[in-house]
């Protein structure tokens, strides 16, 4: 049927970059595509700006103590190779003890900084080690902006999104203060690993078919672990998102295949790292995403179970027959692990919760680590600081919080029970993957301070969404407006 000139504009067609486009008329796609282009452009150019403000008014200088130490430990790697960096016995830090930093440091920022500085050599553009290791987080801060941008891109379904989040996070202060120019600390490359981990992970869940992604979601925590103690959260992160899916009704084989093979990857990876070594495997701050592992190849066990007993049936189980098969199973592994559990527990297998994990549930000034307690910003976060940090972020955040949680699973497997449309579960599992960061990092940057530097990547994504979402919804009612303003112009004109 025909549809009145003022609801054409509106008309359900083909999107470019994701369902909130589908009110756009197609002349109208590809200008604003271009505008986004351009603004995901400013916002890239924006980000590695601002954080040149040291670097322009004192110098290509390291400042700090970390950065400084972190500096001496790049120049030690190249100019004495990688195997005497990983047995380098440092007599002049923590001293009259030393340190034995190969066993002691995350050395990804490090390596990576070397490597940056032998390519530029390689292509005829040299730069001194000290002036890479200045630009580094200026360089990273680009690189978290982006694949920030593709996060929250993948999980709102629209460009605008993005192009939103980009804008934000080229300027939040909760990431600028470790990431400016001469700052040179894990943090200003871990984000960037972080942001770049978290969207492979939800990229792999999109489609049925895009689980071999998890193997580069993988790869990328790898470079995390290498980068920052807090892989820490980024494992759990992604732990407890898929174990959430799993336990509300969206478990696939898809996820079970992303989720293996992240874990396996990136877990075998992070062994290899000298400071974190077996830890993913024995601390019991890692031991949730191991558990989640070794449910996921129950469940999958039983569902193969279960689909091998329908062919030979020719005809599908029940609900009751498919629970009776799962408790057997997972029956029969708790008879298996329970035992071998019980006999590590005694050898002293299983470590203790960190220092710094044990401050986010205890006063900081008790942890029974002297450095920790002594550090100021292990203390609990105030109201001013998430101002300061994140400013109007405040309330943009909660209203992208709430436009996501309505459409991510499990809400959006009851509506379509209900008889909502595919339109409700349009990447679900990436959206329920941003509420539960939402909270996450909120609860514990209440705990640490230093943790709202976590808050970052989720406000600015949650943030971009929402403004993302009123931007297209502006454009589309200026659009609509269009045929009416035309009309009017030409009516005055026949009048005069």
């Amino acid at each position: 049927t025909s549809l009145p000139p003022f609801l054409r504009p509106f008309r359900k067609g083909k999107s470019i970059g994701g369902t909130a486009r589908m009110g756009l008329p197609t002349w109208a796609r590809v200008p604003w595509l271009a505008v986004q282009a351009y603004a995901f452009y400013y916002a890239c150019s924006q980000a590695y700006d601002i954080r040149l403000y040291a670097v322009k008014e004192y110098g290509k200088i390291i400042h700090e103590f970390d950065p400084w130490f972190n500096f001496r430990a790049t120049k030690y790697l190249a100019d004495n190779g990688w195997t005497e960096f990983f047995h380098w016995y440092d007599h002049k830090s923590w001293y009259p003890i030393g340190r034995p930093v190969g066993t002691t440091i995350y050395p990804g920022m490090q390596i990576t900084s070397v490597a940056i500085w032998k390519v530029l050599e390689y292509i005829g553009n040299p730069m001194s080690l000290n002036d890479v290791c200045c630009m580094v987080p200026a360089w990273f801060g680009v690189v978290a902006t982006t694949f920030l941008a593709l996060l929250a891109m993948e999980c709102g379904g629209f460009a605008a999104a993005g192009t939103a989040a980009a804008l934000v996070m080229s300027i939040i202060p909760a990431h600028i203060m470790r990431s400016v120019a001469g700052g040179y600390d894990n943090e200003s490359v871990a984000v960037s690993a972080m942001c770049m981990t978290f969207f492979f992970w939800v990229r792999s869940l999109r489609t049925e078919k895009s689980w071999p992604i998890g193997i580069v979601a993988g790869i990328c925590y790898i470079y995390m672990v290498m980068v920052w103690g807090g892989y820490i959260f980024v494992i759990n992160m992604v732990g407890i998102h898929a174990v959430f899916l799993a336990l509300t009704g969206s478990y696939s084989t898809n996820l079970y295949r992303a989720y293996t093979l992240f874990y396996i990857i990136g877990t075998t990876g992070a062994t290899h790292v000298p400071v974190v070594g077996w830890a993913p495997l024995r601390s019991l701050e890692q031991l949730g995403p191991c558990a989640v592992f070794f449910f996921f190849q129950l469940l999958e066990l039983a569902e193969w179970l279960r689909r091998r007993k329908e062919v030979t049936n020719k005809q599908p189980i029940s609900f009751a027959e498919m629970m009776k098969l799962r408790v057997l199973v997972f029956a029969g592994a708790a008879l298996v692990a329970l035992p071998i559990i019980f006999l590590l527990i005694p050898t002293g297998y299983f470590g203790p919760f960190s220092a710094r994990v044990r401050g986010l549930f205890v006063k900081h000034t008790r942890t029974g680590n002297p450095l920790v307690d002594s550090v100021a910003e292990h203390q609990p976060a105030s109201s001013q600081a998430y101002w300061q940090y994140l400013h109007y972020m405040c309330y943009c955040a909660p209203v992208g919080m709430a436009l996501v949680a309505v459409r991510a699973a499990p809400v959006s497997n009851v509506v379509q029970v209900l008889g909502g449309g595919d339109w409700w579960a349009n990447r679900d599992k990436a959206k329920t993957f941003l509420v539960l960061y939402g909270v996450i990092a909120y609860f514990f940057s209440t705990k640490m301070v230093r943790l709202v530097l976590l808050m970052a990547p989720i406000s600015s994504a949650l943030g971009g969404i929402a403004l993302g979402a009123a931007g297209e919804w502006i454009a589309i009612q200026t659009l609509a407006l269009l045929p009416f303003l035309e009309a009017g112009e030409a009516k005055e004109g026949e009048e005069g």
